[in-house]
Order: structure tokens, then sequence, then C-alpha cells
């Protein structure tokens, strides 16, 4: 570690619609070193996958538009190189693994003609080369007969091979970053740990700086090295795994976890967080929070707080930080 591979600094990513805009990425920041695991975690709805679309340049556009910041890879922004630019680095030196493995790859296609494809566009490899290279990569995520499965169509496949596949596509040429949205989404407990332990081996063969977006702490807590907390398109704390767990300063951090059920609690009620995330087209004008923390005051619901650092690497969005002692036990 110690080579940052991506550096996001204050991104705005905007749609704009008939019912006015909504702010979905809101001056987000966070960097990611090589052979490193970023966790992202929140709520469905806090920005997380917007994020990635914004760093893999995968944002609809009309109606979302990055209307600010800067997406540094490797020290070049992102957001400055053509699409022509940006086609060559994603898929080869950045990839991502999408969330639903079934709509993701394409059914007419073999799953060796998906693999193949990248690797004959990032690695000038011919059709039998990449055929060849294929097979050898999904035997790497472990899947077996691989020569057999390598002419197989995803239907054919279960929901956890599937999922090896674009594991697979993703790792081909392999990249510096790899994005990995919800990846053991919809797949039994057996499955996602394999999934897991496939990702932090070919994190440590390769020293792949991973982003994991997930709502499960659990994963978080396995795999991660550093967590980012979002929430209505913001970053409200950010720190390493550890402390995170042990120490977490905002309200919605401790709400997280103290929602995760605990095997020795008192009782076999879960905590849940009150209320909902609040409207995109209305957020209010304070913290975002506010209406659903049991330590807002005044001036929480009138000004929204600045990210300040509380211990070096520990940053928090809240303005009663200092008072609270929010301990996830």
């Amino acid at each position: 570690m110690g080579d940052t591979i991506l550096e996001v600094n204050d991104l705005q990513t905007y749609f704009f619609t008939s019912k006015g805009t909504v702010k979905a990425v809101d001056g987000v920041s966070f960097s990611i070193e090589k052979g490193q695991t970023l966790g992202v975690v929140g709520e469905s709805g806090s920005g997380k996958s917007v994020t990635a679309s914004s760093i893999m340049q995968l944002i609809p556009n009309p109606p979302g538009e990055i209307v600010g910041g800067e997406i540094n890879f490797k020290g070049q922004n992102l957001l400055n190189k053509s699409i022509d630019q940006i086609r060559k680095i994603r898929g080869n030196e950045i990839s991502m693994i999408f969330q639903e493995p079934m709509t993701s790859l394409n059914p007419v296609y073999t799953v060796g003609d998906q693999i193949s494809e990248v690797l004959r566009l990032h690695q000038g490899l011919n059709k039998q080369q990449a055929l060849e290279k294929a097979v050898v990569m999904l035997e790497k995520v472990g899947i077996p007969s691989p020569e057999q499965r390598v002419h197989e169509h995803p239907h054919q496949m279960s929901g956890g091979m599937r999922q090896r596949v674009m594991i697979a596509i993703a790792l081909a040429c392999n990249p510096e970053l790899l994005i990995a949205d919800e990846p053991t989404t919809a797949l039994d407990v057996t499955i996602q740990a394999q999934i897991l332990e496939l990702m932090q081996e070919l994190k440590d063969e390769f020293e792949t700086a991973i982003m994991l977006i997930t709502h499960d702490l659990g994963v978080i807590a396995e795999v991660a090295d550093e967590v980012a907390v979002m929430y209505g398109g913001r970053v409200v704390e950010k720190t390493d795994v550890m402390t995170l767990f042990k120490n977490p300063q905002h309200p919605y951090t401790a709400g997280l976890i103290n929602s995760i059920p605990k095997l020795k609690a008192d009782t076999n009620r879960l905590e849940p967080i009150k209320g909902i995330v609040p409207d995109p087209f209305s957020f209010p004008n304070g913290c975002k929070f506010a209406n659903r923390c049991d330590y807002a005051v005044d001036k929480c619901q009138r000004y929204e707080p600045q990210l300040e650092e509380l211990d070096s690497g520990h940053i928090v969005r809240c303005w009663k930080h200092d008072s609270l002692n929010l301990k996830a036990e």
C-alpha cells in the first residue's frame, strides 16, 4: 500500500428531471490506495451506485450529468478525457462487477465469448488466444470444468456461477481498480463467502484496489480496510474498519450498526433507524439526517455540517460529534 490509485474530490452528479433536480452525489470525496479495499455503505438512495457509475463514466445523459469535482485515476482526471480514452481504461485498468449478473451478461452469447471480447478489445489477442485465456479465467474464479463451461450461455449457469463469470470478465485484464457493486446480492451465504474469499485472493495476488459497495456490514467487517458511510448523496463518516465498529461517531453509522441482529442480545427486538430517507427532490436545509436523529438540535435543522477530522483518518459530518459517545455495543 501507499500508492494512491483513485482520488475522488468533491464529486457532484445530478439528475435533471421534470420534477426537479436530484443531487444524487453531492460533494463526495475519498481515496483508495493500491491493494486496499474501501467499503462503501448506506441505505438505498444514499448515492453509492451513482458514485461508482460516475467513476466508470456510465451516467446516462440525459437526465444525469457530472456537474463538478474530480475523479483522479493514477493522477489523471478522468473527467478531462474523451470517451475514446475512457473506453480504453474502462474494462481494462478499471473494471466493475455489477449488481445483477443475469441482466449484465448477454443471454445471446456464451460466457466464453463475453470474456474473450474484453481480452480481444484491450489486449489484442486473437479469437483462439482469447478463448484459451477465458478458460484460464473461469478456472481461476473456481468454476468447475471450465473447458466445457466456456461454451455455455448464462442461463445454463447458477446465480453463483454467473457472478463468478462477471468477476472473470472484470479481472481478465488484471485491472488496477475493481469496483464491486453489491457483488454478493441474491446469493446464498455459502456462495457469498466463496465470492468474498475469491476477491480477497485476487486482491492479494494482483494488489488490486477494490471499492466494495454493499448494504451488508458483515461483509464490510470481513474484507474492508477502510469504510465510507454515505447518506443523502454525501459521505457522513469515513475511517478504518476497526474504528468504525468500535467507536462510530455519526448517529447514522451507530444506527446501522445497532440494527444488526446480535447473538447475545437481551431482547429479540431489533433497533431500526426511525423514519425514512428524505425525498431526494426536497432534502431538508440542514443536516439530511436530522429528521431521524435522536440527538438533533435546532442548529442541525438549519445548517448542514461539514466534514471534520476527529482523529487521524477519522472524519465525520456531524454538529454534535464532540459531545456524542456512540458505542456499538
